[in-house]
Formats: structure tokens, C-alpha cells, sequence
């Protein structure tokens, strides 16, 4: 199975990271929680959007001073999600409600159209966020688990649970 995970950076990091996955820390660690429990299961995609680093993936190398045109590497960012979505089996969106309002409210309905069918979707971001996109349309055709985010975890204990079990499912089916 492929699974992606689209989410932000954080202003906590490690300096002395080589990668990006390992760069990012503070609320960026239920984001590296889920990764170790998906890699049993899942070839994991990781892509982060940062305001210091624009777009980049988990296992590209850590640039100190990149140069930034941030409204490209959005661009970038949400380009590389909706091209992405055909090919996954599991998509994991994990948001602040500003991005998730710029990335995918604004995107929603390509999105939708350019997903995987029968795929399993998480979203996690703030409740009027979510209320913002029409999930029916895409409850339609895939398996989609909400997460309300509060505060810094980009996804709780319970919604992550509960995407493993629907990933250990259908790895055994």
C-alpha cells in the first residue's frame, strides 16, 4: 500500500538533522508517530510545507538558507497533493486551519475528483475548518476518519488508532 502524509512544519526543530523528517520537532511529532506506525504497512510519502523551508519531502536533505518565494512553494505543495492522490491508498492531511483553508478548501473539489477510489482518508485540522468542505462527496467513494484538532496534536491517539486498524485491515484483505 502507498500512503502520504501532507502537513506543515513546525518553529521547533533539531538543527544538526540531516533530513527533513528528522529536522522538524515539537508538534511535529505525532506527524514522525504515525510514520513509524504506518512503515509496517504502508511505503510512506512525507510532505511538508514550511514557511522557512517552502515545500519539501521527509527524506530531502536539510537546506540552511534556502531561497523562498513562499506563494510558489505553496503553489508547489498543493500541485504535488492533488497530482499524488491516484496513486494512494492512504492520504493523511494534517493541518493548521489557515493552510488547510489555503491547500484545501480552495482545492477541495480537484481534490476529490483526483483521488484513489476506495482509499483511506484522515483529516486532521480545527472543527470550522472541516465544516468548511463538503466530506460527503468524498464519503462517497473512500473510508475518511475526522480528527477536530486542538491545541498542538495534529492528530489524536483515538483517530490514529483507529486509521491503523483500517490500514491493517485492508492490508490483510
Amino acid at each position: 500500500m502507498r500512503a502520504a502524509i501532507f502537513t506543515e512544519g513546525s518553529m521547533t526543530t533539531n538543527e544538526s538533522a540531516k533530513t527533513y523528517s528528522k529536522y522538524f520537532g515539537g508538534s511535529f511529532l505525532s506527524v514522525k508517530t504515525i510514520v513509524d506506525a504506518l512503515s509496517s504497512y504502508c511505503e510512506i510519502e512525507l510532505h511538508i510545507l514550511s514557511e522557512d523551508h517552502g515545500y519539501v519531502r521527509g527524506e530531502s536533505q536539510v537546506e540552511r538558507a534556502p531561497p523562498l518565494d513562499f506563494r510558489k512553494e505553496v503553489d508547489r505543495f498543493t500541485d504535488s497533493l492533488s497530482s499524488r492522490l491516484e496513486d494512494l491508498d492512504v492520504v493523511i492531511l494534517l493541518f493548521t486551519a489557515d493552510t488547510f483553508e489555503e491547500v484545501i478548501v480552495m482545492n477541495w473539489d480537484r481534490l476529490v475528483k483526483n483521488a484513489k477510489r476506495n482509499s483511506i482518508w484522515c483529516i486532521g485540522t480545527s472543527r470550522s475548518a472541516l465544516n468548511s468542505i463538503n466530506i460527503e462527496s468524498l464519503e462517497q467513494d473512500h473510508t475518511v476518519l475526522l480528527y477536530q484538532r486542538r491545541g498542538v496534536a495534529r492528530l489524536g491517539t483515538g483517530t490514529r488508532d483507529e486509521l491503523i486498524e483500517h490500514i491493517q485491515t485492508r492490508a490483510d484483505d
